[in-house]
């Protein structure tokens, strides 16, 4: 920790001068190995594809970051999280133009909890320090290249990480902590077919979420509800405004350890989200992201315990949707997804592990229009990855 502190100081000098004033640290996750997915889309054009290929963030996402802490008296601290992923295999940004794109937050804490502003992980997935739904599986928010039976696998996540947000935590009482967060969207020019957005206004999408975590010996539980206001208003185009339904996620779930066994489940409902936002259906997944805005349910349940050293995971989950209200009256989406996964880790110390993850999972998407079925098919996916991970 002193050298990681020392090198922290280290980088930040150049532009901190009061650096050695603060508790900063560096941190991060170095996660690379191979992954191997074989996916049938189950489509007249095309045929099933495999491939193998050296794979970064199986386990959990490559990233270095940057924290610190001041202690400014009578209870009060100032803090800030800096945190940008990377792609250990090829050394890449996952975004262009972003340093940051997983956390960068200025942080007050207090005996009234916490305030955070900047760009911040909504606490419906588990990129930032706010994510939370990891708590209602087994293999927390990991594995997801692999298409594990995750907890983001069949649940929405409208946003991963929102700009302009203002987050606020309480401080734990009687196990329990309640979040909110709100993100004011984006300021972005328009052009004569795009919409001019202005931060805070109903011109861009606006997100908000509410959610409590409870923590009390063996049991951990989890509630969120979640929206994201779309824009309505554009000054620069014809119509200049439109009638759009907001998104809508409710989820709940938890964990029990029986210490020989620990036992994860979880439900959601979700209304007006896009197909591609959960992670099953992605491009990733077995690729009906394309299915528009739907409306539906996810359930899931996982276990995890001790296994020839290391740790076992298994892990199942189901999704029924049907198209939003949004979607035209002629037009009618019905999608169902499966997926069943196990999973191993073995732990060479307290900071690296190896593991394993083994998934398969089946759509069945039926499409219709006024007048016939336009297709009805049934892609699947087999996802199986082996890897190293060191945390430093």
């Amino acid at each position: 920790m002193f050298k990681k502190s020392l090198a922290a100081v280290a980088l930040l000098g150049a532009f901190a001068g009061s650096a050695f004033a603060a508790d900063v640290t560096l941190y991060g996750v170095v996660d690379e190995g191979f992954l191997y997915t074989h996916k049938d889309a189950d489509d007249t054009t095309s045929d099933a594809v495999d491939n193998l290929e050296l794979k970064s963030g199986i386990q959990a996402g490559s990233h270095w970051g940057l924290k610190g802490t001041e202690d400014l008296g009578n209870g009060l601290k100032v803090g800030f999280i800096l945190e940008s992923g990377f792609n250990a295999d090829d050394g890449t940004q996952p975004t262009a133009g972003t340093l940051f794109n997983r956390e960068a937050s200025l942080n007050v804490m207090g005996p009234f909890g916490q305030l955070s502003l900047g760009k911040i992980g909504a606490i419906t997935q588990g990129t930032s320090s706010w994510g939370k739904v990891g708590a209602v599986s087994a293999f927390g928010t990991s594995y997801g290249a692999a298409n594990v039976a995750n907890a983001t696998n069949v649940f929405s996540a409208p946003t991963s990480v929102a700009d302009n947000m203002i987050a606020y935590q309480t401080p734990k009482f009687a196990g329990f902590t309640v979040y909110a967060q709100y993100s004011m969207g984006n300021s972005k020019a328009g052009t004569t077919s795009t919409p001019t957005q202005v931060e805070n206004k109903s011109s861009t999408d606006r997100y908000y979420a509410l959610g409590a975590t409870y923590a009390n010996g063996p049991a951990n539980l989890y509630f969120a509800v979640d929206s994201f206001n779309y824009a309505s208003y554009f000054d620069n185009l014809t119509p200049s405004t439109k009638d759009v339904d907001d998104s809508l996620t409710v989820a709940f779930g938890g964990s029990y350890d029986f210490s020989v066994v620990k036992v994860f489940a979880g439900a959601q409902y979700f209304d007006e989200v896009d197909a591609g936002s959960i992670g099953g259906l992605k491009a990733t997944g077995v690729g009906l992201n394309k299915s528009g805005k739907l409306e539906g349910y996810g359930l899931q349940a996982s276990v995890s315990a001790p296994l020839a050293g290391g740790t076992g995971y298994f892990g199942v989950g189901y999704l029924d949707a049907s198209e939003a209200d949004s979607v035209a009256a002629a037009d009618g989406v019905d999608v169902k997804y499966y997926v069943t996964s196990v999973g191993y880790k073995y732990d060479l110390s307290k900071r690296t592990n190896v593991y394993g993850v083994l998934s398969y999972a089946k759509g069945d998407q039926d499409v219709t229009t006024a007048t016939a079925t336009v297709y009805d098919r049934k892609p699947s996916m087999v996802g199986f990855g082996v890897g190293l991970r060191h945390n430093f």
